[in-house]
C-alpha cells in the first residue's frame, strides 16, 4: 500500500490586469512560495484575500499547489 506526505505548499494569486489592445482579458499569477503544509485552507484563502488587497488589480482566484511524495508504506 502506498502512502503520500505533503512535503510543499505554495500559494498562487491569479490577478486581472485589464484588457490588451485586441480587447484580450490579460491576468497575471504571483507565486508565494514555503507556505505550512499543516495550514488549514480557510487560513491560506486569508491570507491570499489579504495580499490581494495589497495589490492595485482585482484578485480574481487563489490557489494552493500541493506536492505530495508517496512512498511504499
Amino acid at each position: 500500500m502506498a502512502k503520500s506526505t505533503n512535503i510543499k505548499s505554495s500559494l498562487f494569486l491569479k490577478y486581472h490586469l485589464g484588457q490588451d489592445d485586441k480587447g484580450k482579458e490579460v491576468f497575471k499569477t504571483q507565486t508565494f512560495n514555503n507556505v505550512r503544509t499543516m495550514a488549514a485552507d480557510e487560513d491560506i484563502y486569508s491570507v491570499g484575500m489579504a495580499l490581494g488587497s495589497l495589490l492595485p488589480d482585482p484578485v480574481v482566484e487563489i490557489f494552493r499547489k500541493n506536492t505530495h511524495l508517496i512512498t511504499e508504506s
